[in-house]
C-alpha cells in the first residue's frame, strides 16, 4: 500500500493526492502516524498516511449514498404513515358501507330542500311584514307632523292658557307646553323699539283691541327686517293693530309682567 509523508497529516494527504492526481472523495485515507513537531528540533517525527484509490464500483456507490439515505428516510416515514394509519383505523368504528353513505347523502339533500322551501315560503310573509311596518311608520310620522302643532282645537292645555286669568295656572301651563309649536290668529297690540330690535306684544284674535285681554304674548327683542319669520310683510304694514297669523314656539312666562314669551317661526298678515 502506498504511504505518503508530510510535516502534518494534512500535508501528507495533500502530497499523496497530488502524486496520485486524485481528489479526496475518490480515495480512502488511513492515518498511520499523526506526526510530532518535537522540541527544539529534537524528537521530530513526520506524519504518515495510507491512501488507496477507490474502484469505479466504490465511487458509484459513494455517490449514491446521499440519495439512498434520503430515500431510506422517506420510505421509513411512508411505512409509519401507512401502518400507523391502519392501526388507528382498526381501533375505530367500522367505515359505513356505500349504501349507508348514499342513504345519509339523500337524507341530507332532503333536509336541505325542505329548509330552502321553508325559507322561500317565509320570505313573502317577511316582505309583507316589512311593508306593513313601513306603511305604519309613514302613517305615524304623518300623524306626528299633523299633531306636533298645538292649537286651541287640538290641545286642551293651550286652550286653557288662552282663557285663564290665573298667573299660577299660566306658569304651570307654560312650563308644560315649553318648546312646543303653536299656531293661532292674533293681532299686534304694540310695537316698542329697543335700539335696533323690537318688542312686539300680541293678543289672541278673540279680543277687541280696547278691552283687557286674558292672554298676553310677546316677541322679545326681534329684528323685524332681518328675521325670516317676518318675511311675509316685506317690511310693510307691520303696525299696531295689524291682524296676523302666528306660528311660534312657547318659551317662558313672566308673572310680573304677565307676558308669555314666544319665539317666532312664521308670522303672516291676515
Amino acid at each position: 500500500m502506498p504511504i505518503y509523508k508530510g510535516k502534518n497529516v494534512d500535508e501528507a494527504i495533500e502530497n499523496g493526492l497530488y502524486e496520485l492526481n486524485l481528489k479526496k472523495n475518490e480515495v480512502e485515507i488511513n492515518i498511520i502516524e499523526k506526526g510530532n513537531a518535537g522540541i527544539f528540533g529534537f524528537f521530530e517525527k513526520e506524519a504518515e498516511v495510507e491512501i488507496t484509490p477507490l474502484s469505479p464500483m466504490e465511487l458509484k456507490f459513494k455517490k449514491l449514498i446521499p440519495y439512498l439515505t434520503g430515500a431510506g428516510v422517506t420510505f421509513t416515514i411512508l411505512l409509519l404513515v401507512l401502518f400507523g394509519g391502519n392501526s388507528d383505523k382498526s381501533t375505530t368504528v367500522s367505515t359505513p358501507s356505500s349504501t349507508e353513505t348514499s342513504s345519509v347523502v339523500e337524507k341530507s339533500v332532503e333536509k336541505t330542500s325542505e329548509s330552502f322551501s321553508t325559507s322561500s315560503s317565509s320570505t313573502p310573509a317577511s316582505s309583507s311584514s316589512t311593508n306593513t311596518t313601513s306603511s305604519s311608520t309613514k302613517t305615524s310620522s304623518t300623524n306626528l307632523s299633523q299633531t306636533s302643532i298645538i292649537t286651541v282645537e287640538n290641545n286642551e292645555d293651550f286652550k286653557s292658557l288662552i282663557q285663564t286669568k290665573d298667573k299660577k295656572t299660566k306658569s304651570k301651563l307654560v312650563k308644560k307646553l315649553k318648546d312646543q309649536t303653536t299656531e293661532f290668529d292674533a293681532y299686534i297690540d304694540k310695537i316698542t323699539k329697543k335700539i335696533t330690535k323690537f318688542d312686539v306684544t300680541i293678543y289672541p284674535d278673540n279680543y277687541i283691541h280696547n278691552e283687557q285681554p286674558i292672554a298676553n304674548f310677546i316677541f322679545s327683542k326681534s329684528k323685524l327686517t332681518s328675521n325670516s319669520a317676518f318675511k311675509s310683510f316685506n317690511n310693510k304694514n307691520f303696525i299696531d293693530g295689524q291682524k296676523i297669523h302666528i306660528r311660534a314656539k312657547i318659551q317662558s312666562y313672566n308673572d310680573k309682567q304677565d307676558l308669555i314669551y314666544l319665539s317666532p317661526i312664521e308670522i303672516s298678515p291676515r
